[in-house]
């Protein structure tokens, strides 16, 4: 059989030895029929995907999901991480699409991944992109396409691929076909249950005996050791199960020693250590597609990928991907491994010996049933800005991003240097008040024209009446968000998108005039309010200074019985009827319809005087 020249990618191909009457070039041709004799070998695929030409270091990662739901929080948070490392290396970030599941694939699951990652700016350079949009038709966004020479990115679109190694490894002796039923796998299920349950009753009986050494009682579940019935079937049944129409799955053939253990070094956990698979797991599907765990060797083999940086969920499967990846002669990629956003839950139970219930804290991830926040939607749906929602999960991805985004706060988060050994071994707690923390401090950086297009972005979708406001005249609305904003006292006001409203309903007249109620201070009368509005009104003038327009409110207000200053009323509170900032505080009311605005002299300036003087004459 031809050889395959090792490469930096590649390990020296191993064969088992054939058995006694073992003709497996038969055994393809029967399985394949005719595409046994156009399979390609895996030296042509090494020819047709080469090595990358990037620098050294370069990080080749991906993100695969399965279109089977909604984008998962935590789909963002890996994105994130993968995208972030390629680019500070130089290297590629690609989308592929892992759809063998054809049973869970949802229509529009792949619109919901791509248009995802695009909106918070961690769209690919390779993989499955979505073209630019043509024309303004019932259907804004353009096609999808697949941009790389490394393709194509949807596994389902794979499948000649991952036959042609199937069946190398048939010819090598690492794969089988497996012609039982799903009764005659139920039946080898319940038999190895009821060795369990036997077993860990003699256990139990020898216990009871003071017997110290005990036996081993774990039998696992699965297709594996004497179980495995099709893992060395002579070529004459196999060829009788194919007479009878028997659909089969390929197999992988596990070690004959099971005994030994796999040890890597994970890029976030560190050396882990774990037995061998033991397991002849499935690697095609009666209807030929590859399962997860074959395709993603092949795939992450001939995209050349150099990191796997996935969920920690994933680790149970270590021992199988590595021996996939050593059977199929390819080099194992770097994994890490990432832990999952959790939620603290409140446990309640009750103390066997005093009956108290005692309540903890238990630890979970995120749930698609049970949490709202689980879903990217929710973070849009409460108004928290994309690169918000990046910098809370930069938080959670290394701790050392928190000071340096203090130290600088006006560089973009992409400056900042991520480190795969720096991510937290540990889970992170979903925070939604450092979520909002986080959220406020980036709104506050913001230009006013960018949280003018953010803003009346989520409000098109969420608050369709202040949208109609806001593009009705777009200067105007920024003069009104630009108050305040810029410098070290940048407006903190908005926190997240609902934050708008509160913010800007005085400035339109539609929203101020539906107000049936004014909030004035309690140290000014009613009696005294109309009187001081009058004189302000009087001296009114849109050119005078902030400083020049506290004074003429100073001398109204001392004119008319209250403090000049704050801490003149404070000394002698029985002095005084109240302060200037009381009166102050009657004109903003007036003109706002509230008590909490921006400066009052900058809210004027963008009202305009005709406003202004209107507003304060309703109360005259």
């Amino acid at each position: 059989m031809d050889k395959q020249a090792p490469t930096e990618t590649t390990l020296p191909v191993t064969v088992r030895e054939p058995g006694p009457g073992e003709d497996r070039d038969e055994l393809v041709r029967l399985l394949f029929g005719d595409a046994a004799a156009s399979a390609r070998r895996p030296e042509e695929y090494e020819a047709r995907y080469p090595r990358r030409a990037l620098p050294k270091g370069a990080m080749v990662t991906r993100f695969a999901p399965s279109p089977t739901g909604f984008m998962h929080i935590g789909g963002v948070f890996v994105s994130l991480i993968n995208k972030r490392l390629s680019v500070q290396s130089e290297g590629v970030f690609f989308l592929r699409i892992e759809d063998t599941d054809v049973k869970r694939a949802i229509p529009g699951a792949i619109d919901t991944i791509v248009d995802s990652l695009a909106r918070y700016d961690l769209s690919p350079q390779e993989g499955v992109l979505r073209a630019p949009a043509k024309g303004d038709g019932p259907s804004p966004r353009g096609e999808f396409v697949q941009q790389g020479d490394y393709g194509p990115y949807v596994q389902t679109e794979r499948v000649a691929i991952y036959r042609d190694y199937a069946i190398d490894l048939i010819r090598r002796g690492f794969a089988y076909p497996c012609f039982c039923t799903v009764e005659e796998l139920d039946a080898i299920r319940q038999e190895q249950e009821a060795l369990q349950k036997k077993a860990v009753q003699e256990q139990k009986a020898l216990q009871e005996k003071g017997v110290q050494e005990l036996r081993a009682v774990a039998i696992k579940t699965g297709y594996h050791g004497r179980w495995a019935k099709w893992r060395d079937a002579p070529l004459a049944r196999v060829k009788e199960a194919l007479a009878s129409g028997t659909p089969f799955v390929l197999r992988l053939r596990a070690p004959d020693d099971v005994s030994g253990r796999v040890e890597w070094k994970d890029g976030v956990k560190g050396v882990i250590s774990m037995p061998v698979n033991d397991l002849d797991t499935i690697l095609l599907k009666s209807d030929g597609i590859p399962t997860y765990h074959f395709a993603h060797a092949v795939d992450d083999h001939l995209m050349r990928t150099t990191h796997v940086i996935r969920g920690d969920e994933w680790i149970s499967s270590m021992p199988l991907h590595l021996q996939l990846f050593r059977v199929l002669g390819f080099r194992p990629v770097e994994y890490a491994h990432v832990p999952p956003i959790q939620k603290l839950d409140r446990v309640e139970e009750a103390d066997p010996e005093t009956g108290e219930t005692k309540v903890s804290d238990a630890r979970r991830k995120l749930s698609k049933r049970k949490d709202p926040e689980a879903n990217i939607e929710y973070y849009r749906e409460i108004g928290v800005p994309e690169t918000a929602t990046i910098e809370y999960l930069l938080n959670i991805a290394n701790s050392a991003f928190e000071d340096w985004r203090k130290a600088n706060p006006d560089k973009p988060y992409t400056a900042f240097p991520l480190k795969l050994n720096k991510l937290a071994p540990g889970g992170a707690l979903s925070d939604l008040v450092k979520l909002k923390s986080v959220s406020q401090a980036v709104v506050s950086r913001m230009s006013a024209e960018d949280v003018y297009t953010q803003g009346l972005d989520w409000a098109r979708t969420y608050d369709r009446e202040l949208a109609a406001l806001m593009e009705r005249d777009p200067e105007y609305t920024k003069r009104a968000l630009g108050i305040e904003r810029g410098g070290k006292k940048s407006n903190k006001r908005i926190v997240t998108w609902p934050d708008l409203r509160p913010q800007l309903f005085f400035f339109y007249d539609e929203l101020y005039s539906g107000l049936d109620s004014f909030d004035f201070p309690e140290n000014v009368p009613e009696e005294d309010r109309k009187p001081l509005l009058r004189q302000m009104l009087d001296v009114f003038d849109p050119a005078d200074s902030k400083e020049a327009w506290f004074e003429k409110i100073r001398q109204i207000a001392v004119a008319s019985g209250y403090a000049g200053e704050v801490k003149q009323y404070k000394a002698a509170p029985e002095s005084w009827k109240g302060h200037v900032g009381d009166v102050s505080m009657v004109l903003r009311v007036a003109v706002c319809g509230t008590r909490n605005s921006p400066d009052l002299t900058e809210v004027m300036a963008v009202l305009g005087e005709p406003r202004v003087r209107a507003r304060i004459a309703r109360f005259l």
